[in-house]
């Protein structure tokens, strides 16, 4: 920093590519700090080292931090980091972050504020790379062909779309940068970022030429034949940046400031006249096809099974268990699965206070043995070639305490509250979040995460753009869309619950009032009739849940063994 000249450093959990998650060799966040979470901002001055994180990760933070003072994103009285370093600096101070890690919105809106108070940004500096030894390489994971009997459109139609969005705005070069839209772009698929089945890359997708920047060794020749029939040109990864900093090349380039980083868009500026809108792949990808939607529903079936398997040996297996193991465990049983290639998260097994941790990551020295006395969350998912799932089912090893069963009722009503919506076709995921929350709310109760998020179609977990959420996100709810319904309550020190089920947006009915839209669930997994307070949920949510168990059985019981299945019907019996 003194040979820099910089007062400050921003050091963001982040990639070239926008990613949510990351390969080992972007995980400067995690080398830095100790801090392993998915999402977090560190930042340096002279004097002072602090991490911001949100609520999720806030007591995982506590406990990884090295050297970092904790800084709970989100809670009273806490100041953005932003905010914080305006205060610490003086006029003229400089403040430096590297321009690949950080999109060129968000270096908008940090130059704006700081300029306000007269502290400078400096977006071109990589302070890390020279002090980072013995950095991880690059991922060099083999790329594939996700075939069009799954994807249910091919490349080269997926490209004739994205060809007249840029028609539409006059466009003549089209940059991509993140990931999942390349892969969904693309129709491929990798394993570069553990549970996420993209390939690190860049793409360049022009009027006449499609160009895709990747490590020559993720391709083999039958692919690599397979993309040059379909119209694509191969180019190193590591040529993009010379390539777009080619300054013959005047165009029109369609960039979405959110998903290319600010380097990106700084060198293009240079040469060429920018159209900001959004990439026009996160919209086409979000709604799901109706080959997607049919190999989802079936994948329900799949990753049902492999639950219900594993809440069964959870509940009646004498071997000693611990939260490691237990993950072990549901790992075995989806890989009984038809076409299951990998988790789609590191699963979260979390037993009594862990399982208010909302993120937790059982290791060797915090996994704890399970035992008949307390609670027990089990959040995870699967990469199946026919979809991604996430579910979340929270049960008690023992013999709940009333407040325990108050708790979970109260959070399956709001989870029921999400369920049984009906939304104008105008509506947004946070008017929806509000439904779930009314339930907690009024017991003065709540939870600090979004109650849904979007999930990729055999890609990432986490997909963009609508998200049912406190955050005023300004996308309309649509059919085609794959969301979770996860509310939660965590109690610090003694126990968490979440539910979560994934559902699609489907169309419900035309009114006089307009046209009016409804979730339709495609989870299959029982919740837990002994953790329910029948005096707390009304007639329609009691009714919703019979309902529920009784498609839950019918669906699953054929592929159940005798035992099991017996065991599920005492699980689904009627209230």
């Amino acid at each position: 920093m003194d040979e820099a000249g910089v007062s400050a450093v921003i050091i963001p959990n982040a990639d070239p590519h926008q990613s949510e998650y990351l390969a080992e060799h972007w995980q400067a966040l995690k080398w830095l700090t100790g801090f392993s979470g998915s999402a977090g901002t560190a930042v340096v001055t002279k004097t002072e080292a602090g991490m911001w994180t949100d609520f999720r990760y806030w007591i995982q933070a506590a406990s990884q931090l090295e050297g970092f003072d904790l800084f709970r994103q989100g809670d009273t009285d806490v100041p953005s980091f932003e905010k914080w370093l305006t205060q610490s600096l003086s006029d003229n101070d400089r403040v430096a972050i590297d321009g690949k890690m950080m999109s060129a919105a968000q270096a908008g809106r940090l130059k704006k504020k700081f300029a306000q108070k007269g502290v400078v940004l400096d977006t071109t500096m990589d302070l890390i790379s020279g002090l980072w030894q013995n950095r991880p390489t690059k991922p060099r994971t083999s790329a594939f062909d996700l075939d069009v009997l799954y994807a249910g459109e091919t490349r080269k139609e997926k490209f004739s779309r994205i060809r007249k969005k840029m028609a539409d705005c006059n466009a003549d070069c089209h940059v991509v940068a993140t990931l999942d839209d390349i892969a969904w772009i693309f129709n491929l698929r990798g394993k570069d970022i553990h549970t996420n089945p993209v390939n690190i890359a860049f793409a360049l997708i022009t009027r006449e030429t499609i160009s895709l920047f990747i490590d020559p060794a993720k391709v083999s020749p039958a692919l690599e034949t397979a993309l040059k029939t379909d119209g694509v040109d191969l180019f190193d990864y590591d040529k993009f940046y010379a390539t777009i900093q080619d300054p013959d090349t005047k165009s029109r380039v369609l960039l979405d400031p959110e998903r290319i980083s600010d380097f990106i868009y700084q060198t293009i500026e240079t040469h060429s006249d920018i159209i900001e809108m959004p990439n026009p792949a996160v919209m086409f990808k979000c709604l799901k096809n109706e080959v997607e939607i049919s190999h989802i529903r079936e994948t329900a079936v799949k990753d049902g099974l492999a639950m219900v398997n594993f809440l069964h040996w959870l509940d009646t297996s004498d071997a000693p268990k611990t939260e490691i193991s237990a993950a072990e465990q549901l790992l075995n049983f989806r890989k009984e699965q038809e076409a299951f290639i990998h988790p789609s998260f590191d699963s979260i097994m979390a037993f009594k206070e862990h399982s208010a941790i909302c993120h937790y990551s059982a290791d060797p020295d915090t996994d704890l043995p399970l035992s008949p006395d307390a609670m027990f969350l089990t959040d995870s998912g699967g990469n199946y070639l026919t979809g991604t799932t996430d579910i979340t089912r929270t049960v008690h090893l023992g013999s709940p305490t009333s407040q325990e069963i108050t708790d979970y009722t109260l959070v399956l009503k709001a989870h029921i509250a999400v369920a049984t919506a009906r939304f104008p076709a105008t509506a947004r995921g946070y008017q929806i979040d509000a439904m779930a929350r009314r339930h907690l709310w009024q017991q003065g109760l709540d939870f600090g995460h979004g109650t849904g998020h979007g999930v990729g179609f055999f890609l990432c977990v986490h997909e963009g753009p609508a998200r049912l959420s406190t955050l005023p996100v300004d996308i309309a709810l649509a059919p085609g869309m794959l969301l979770t319904n996860e509310p939660g309550l965590y109690r610090e020190g003694q126990y968490g619950i979440r539910l979560e089920n994934m559902v699609l947006i489907t169309e419900d009915q035309e009114t006089p009032f307009g046209k009016f839209l409804k979730f339709k669930n495609l989870t299959l997994c029982h919740f837990e009739r002994n953790l329910m307070n029948k005096t707390m949920l009304n007639l329609p949510e009691i009714t919703w849940i019979n309902d529920y168990h009784r498609m839950v059985y019918q669906r699953l019981a054929p592929g159940l063994d005798a035992p099991i299945r017996k065991w599920l019907e005492h699980k689904t019996k009627p209230l």
